[in-house]
């Protein structure tokens, strides 16, 4: 069976834009050139997000209609440059007429007819107006830089959108109005058109009332138009316009181009006319019903699957979410209704904990229906069975793995459940309808690339059943054709030959197989009455009566024999549970005689972030960055080492290293900012200017732990700039030494200071220009680059005694140049600008006249890390971020917000073209908070390093920070949010943040260095446990509350019990005794403090062989 796409589709063309319609008379899809204006590809079972609904007012009452596509009453016509829908509802007649004008102007023209009605029209288009290919891979990323200006002009409101990054045509915009009607109301994101609601109403929220009217800049960009009423007491003509402009540089200041709107009009009054051909009406198959939301479970059904819960979260009285004592975690539906970002998993298969694999499986779920989704083996971005999920809203119902069930004669898709149960490695949805509880339950297999579908009624009441798989087979959906074989109680997948994946994996395939009941294997045919294929990617399977069915999905990448066992959950789930306490090393606090609630939520959040630092190191994507399939090179040496540091999982820190001096360029000695580790070899060809420095640092930080010096023998190759790799092989020393001469290359002038070239780890702050990049400096990358040469020169000593003394010498030059030129009026300055040799000018300083912004915080909290700065600077560094970017929720990146001017740049990219108040452009990015965590404790200062652990900790988080708004409490959040609409009132009411005054919002989920650096930050610097080659060091930052904490922790799989005796905050270890006995400790060197020792690990490891307690006395 060949899936094949695009069937049935209808095209109007002029010039370069093309608007395609589905036979249904939904839009598909409007394209100028490469530039796709819509966001969402349509859909023939559920039609488009863009449609115009017919409004009817009775006095409060509204009652409203699709007047578009399958989910109308409609007829549609077409002809070679207009299409047409017509119909009556209510004693209404209704025609609508679209004519592609130009190549840059359209026009609806509306007709309605009736009997005294009261009426308005509301027009609905979503949009991206950019490359289609950037829209697939991250819709919700796209919507971030469109800038939406709400204008008044003579017909009312006018939304223009532009596209703040450029394109392949430049800075697309689109204008979006009405004509010879008034427009009312007006809303520019989905969340405020359909609503959080819509998630259980399945209606659109916005049309119960009035337009919101407000320009709220999100993640979803849908423009809607709102017009003003009118009574039908004659024919009533009017529509609605749109002209784009394929590079639009200025910022949008004014309505434009009334002349093409008014010749367009005047063009459409001859259509009315015209021939058109009527398409068959499309309709839906009788047997078809609406969408399932399940009842609520009372208390006893609750208790009865949940007895014993901790950490409950509740607001108005109502049970939200909780934990349980086996780390699970349950979500209400309630709870999903006031969650604007979805609730959400990514499960997959356990981590090879010594060695690098490429070939584990990986599925990511949402609690509103979708049981599988972005299925896919080995690449993450490439190697795709089952699409993403679009949107957060759950419109568009066809996207991954969904399953309707057969109720009173109609196939109901099943969407919100009463409970999501989210386990290391599954989901559970418990649906409550009528009499009965219908469980669903995806999970991986722990060893083998196996994803396991089961439905199993409780009652044990056999149901029709339909599951419906939309297949990519590659990268996004409705680009290669699929191939299906059916094998009895199988279907094995395969590539088509001419999709890129099958060029780097001729032999990948799927197989899904069913057991408990027989089934049909099907297209999206069985959806309509006419049992006609439509949509291309849709694999149906129909599922005879039966009250149980096990789905298993088995991925391959041609490298291992097709046997797929028969799993049993219990028993994967058990293997999973002690995967976690060995990679965890038994990690759990407690204290002794007494209760505290941070504990227990760290312990959870233990466990949470482990599963999101390894879904971001083994299978790298998140629930809103559905695109990764590569280790960002800064990335990688961040959150994955640093965890698997803290857990002394060496081997596979030594193969992380290998692998990422693989992807060193032989051209420049630097690396990509990103690199695939696959077969793929797909690697970006440039990088930020500090990138260089972080392979460096894994290298001196595995030496000082490990002594493994055999590891700077190991011969590896280098990669050419296109991602192939050279015959050129060096050792992992002459690596490191040439990556060190090209940091020498790029000294400014003649100091020691680095060239700032593509940027530093804040990606928003990208030089706009050349000339930055050549003559900025960034005092975070100069800090860096100090801590990084200062170790490499200590720990490479054995090795290479002249070469190390030369980069001792050079760390002290940096260290000179750093607190002599980079710190004026005792302030770290973000940024020097060399404007000439001997003309340098300070930003994101006080003495800053260009951006406004007078404090950054990389640059004072690294320069504390490094130990580059004195004691009095440390000092007034911390003072500085507590006056100046402490707030409510964290520290902040910068004491305001870049400029924004409607996304026009000046200084630096993202920074000033985001209209999105999220992720970076928060400021408030969790990353750096934890670092500001690190040098917190390296200061001593125990309350506030404790305090900004749990500040980001996302369970409860309204116990710490009162304005955080409820979100998903076990995924790690990027970012913290500030709910400014958009970025002028952000700008304007930053200081608002300070003292909590608007409330604060999760971003992104998962895919971060973050949770594994969060981890590390607590074992390693709050508990104060670090491993060196020679020596366990004891460095705990903890406030005198703590005494009696107790950390489970084992030393090389020994179980051991470190007890903290705490007596006044001075934080100095006075005694160590292991199993009774008094240790003989060593100082270990700290410029800012006295507080940590070290002991012999010879000694260590000889009294302690079995398990032990380690009484820490600390006064």
């Amino acid at each position: 069976m060949r899936l094949k796409q695009e069937n049935n589709l209808i095209s109007i063309k002029k010039g370069c834009t093309q608007f395609t319609f589905l036979d249904t008379g939904d839009l598909r899809e409007i394209k100028n050139n490469e530039i796709m204006i819509n966001q969402m590809i349509g859909d023939p079972v559920f039609g488009s997000l863009s449609n115009i609904y017919l409004r009817i007012h009775n006095g409060k009452k509204i009652r409203f209609y699709k007047l578009l596509g399958i989910n109308s009453d409609s007829k549609f016509f077409y002809n070679n440059e207009s299409v047409k829908w017509e119909g009556k509802l209510e004693g209404i007649s209704y025609k609508i007429i679209l004519t592609l004008v130009t190549e840059n102007t359209w026009c609806y023209k509306i007709s309605l007819d009736g009997n005294g009605e009261m009426v308005d029209v509301v027009y609905g288009q979503d949009i991206s107006i950019a490359d289609k290919g950037g829209v697939l891979a991250n819709e919700l990323y796209i919507s971030q830089y469109i800038d939406h200006k709400v204008l008044e002009g003579k017909d009312g409101y006018v939304v223009c959108s532009r596209q703040n990054q450029r394109q392949s045509c430049g800075y697309p915009y689109l204008q979006l109005g009405t004509k010879d009607v008034k427009a009312v109301g007006y809303s520019t994101d989905a969340t405020q058109f359909f609503g959080k609601s819509y998630k259980r109403t399945n209606r659109e929220d916005a049309l119960e009332h009035e337009l919101s009217n407000e320009n709220y800049q999100y993640e979803l960009s849908y423009i809607a138009l709102q017009t003003e009423k009118m009574t039908l007491d004659a024919n009533r003509s009017f529509g609605f316009y749109g002209v784009f402009n394929n590079n639009y540089e200025k910022a949008v200041s004014e309505i434009e181009f009334d002349e093409d709107k008014q010749k367009a009009w005047k063009y459409t009054e001859a259509i009315v006319n015209e021939d058109f051909v009527l398409i068959e009406k499309v309709k839906k198959s009788k047997m078809i019903g609406e969408p399932i939301t399940s009842n609520p479970f009372d208390e006893e059904e609750l208790d009865r699957y949940f007895p014993d819960r901790i950490l409950e979260e509740k607001a108005e009285g109502k049970l939200l979410s909780f934990f349980t004592n086996e780390h699970r975690h349950v979500v209400m539906q309630d709870k999903e209704i006031l969650e604007e970002r979805p609730s959400g998993h990514i499960i997959t298969n356990t981590v090879d904990e010594n060695n690098i694999n490429t070939e584990m499986i990986t599925s990511t779920n949402y609690m509103y229906g979708v049981f599988n989704s972005q299925l896919v083996v080995g690449n993450t971005s490439l190697n795709k069975m089952l699409s993403q999920t679009r949107g957060t809203l759950n419109i568009q119902k066809n996207s991954g793995q969904r399953i309707y069930i057969k109720l009173e004669g109609k196939y109901r898709i099943l969407t919100l459940p009463a409970v999501y149960e989210i386990g290391q490695n599954y989901s559970k949805w418990y649906y409550k309808i009528d009499e009965d509880i219908l469980i669903v339950t995806t999970y991986s297999a722990a060893n083998n690339p196996d994803i396991i579908l089961e439905v199993e009624s409780e009652a044990k009441k056999s149901y029709h059943m339909i599951i419906t798989n939309q297949l990519v087979m590659g990268e996004h959906e409705y680009q290669n054709d699929s191939l299906a074989e059916i094998d009895n109680d199988r279907v094995i997948l395969r590539l088509d030959d001419s999709s890129l994946s099958s060029k780097v994996y001729h032999n990948l395939h799927y197989i899904m197989k069913l057991t408990g009941s027989e089934m049909e294997v099907e297209k999206d045919n069985i959806f309509y009455e006419d049992n006609k294929v439509r949509n291309g990617s849709f694999l149906t399977f129909k599922i005879k009566p039966t009250s149980s069915i096990k789905l298993t999905i088995s991925g391959n990448l041609g490298k291992r024999e097709d046997v797929i066992p028969d799993y049993v959950f219990e028993e994967e789930k058990n293997k999973f549970d002690e995967f976690y306490k060995r990679l965890t090393c038994g990690f759990e606090l407690d204290m002794e005689n007494k209760d505290n609630d941070d504990l227990t939520k760290i312990n959870e959040i233990f466990w949470w972030y482990t599963h999101n630092a390894m879904v971001h190191y083994a299978v790298p994507h998140g629930l809103e960055q559905p695109g990764g399939a590569a280790w960002g090179t800064r990335d990688i040496c961040q959150g994955p080492v640093e965890y698997f540091m803290a857990t002394q999982h060496f081997d596979l820190i030594r193969n992380i290293i290998i692998e990422i001096f693989s992807h060193q360029f032989i051209e420049n000695k630097e690396w990509p900012q990103w690199f695939m580790i696959d077969d793929y070899h797909m690697q970006q060809e440039d990088c930020h200017g500090d990138v260089v420095l972080w392979p460096l640092k894994v290298v001196g930080d595995y030496l000082r732990v490990t002594g493994d010096y055999d590891i700077l023998n190991e011969l590896i190759k280098y990669r050419n700039t296109d991602g192939s790799i050279t015959g050129d092989e060096e050792t992992l020393l002459e690596h490191v030494k040439h990556a060190v001469d090209t940091i020498k290359q790029r000294f400014m002038y003649n100091t020691t200071l680095i060239s700032y070239a593509g940027g530093d780890w804040d990606d928003t702050l990208q030089p706009a220009n050349e000339e930055l990049k050549k003559k900025l400096v960034s005092s975070w990358t100069v800090a860096l680059a100090y801590q990084v040469i200062q170790q490499l020169g200590e720990v490479l000593q054995p090795v290479d005694g002249i070469w190390s003394n030369e980069l001792i010498g050079l760390a002290e030059s940096m260290d000179k140049d750093f607190n002599n030129l980079l710190i004026k009026d005792k302030v770290v300055a973000g940024f020097a600008y060399f404007e000439e040799e001997d003309h340098m000018e300070y930003m994101l300083h006080p003495d800053d006249n260009k951006t406004g912004i007078s404090y950054r915080l990389l640059p004072m909290t690294r320069s504390i890390i490094s130990e580059l700065v004195t004691k009095e600077q440390a000092d007034t560094n911390m003072k500085l971020i507590d006056e100046n970017l402490n707030c409510t929720d964290g520290v902040r990146l910068m004491n305001r917000p870049a400029r924004y001017k409607g996304g026009v740049i000046e200084y630096f990219k993202r920074a000033e073209q985001a209209s999105n108040v999220g992720r970076e452009i928060s400021l408030n990015y969790i990353h750096a908070h934890i670092r500001y965590i690190e040098a917190v404790a390296k200061l001593g200062l125990a309350d506030e390093a404790w305090n900004a652990m749990m500040k980001i900790n996302p369970i409860l988080i309204d116990e710490k920070v009162p304005n955080a708004q409820i979100r998903q409490s076990n995924t790690y959040f990027s970012s913290s949010e500030g709910m400014f609409n958009d970025r002028y009132i952000y700008q304007d009411n930053f200081d608002m943040l300070r003292n909590g005054e608007i409330g604060v919002k999760g971003g992104w989920r998962i895919y971060s260095s973050g949770p594994g650096i969060y981890l590390n930050q607590l074992i390693s610097h709050i508990l104060g446990i670090r491993i060196t080659s020679d020596s366990i060091i004891i460095d705990p930052v903890l406030s005198e509350e703590l005494d009696g904490l107790v950390l489970n922790y084992n030393y090389k799989d020994i179980p051991i019990k470190w007890i903290y005796h705490i007596k006044g905050n001075a934080g100095k270890v006075t005694k160590v005794m292991i199993d009774g006995k008094e240790m003989y400790l060593k100082l270990i060197n700290n410029n800012y403090r006295q507080g940590g020792i070290s002991i012999d690990k010879n000694t260590f490891e000889n009294i302690l062989k079995q398990k032990g307690i380690v009484d820490i006395y600390v006064e």
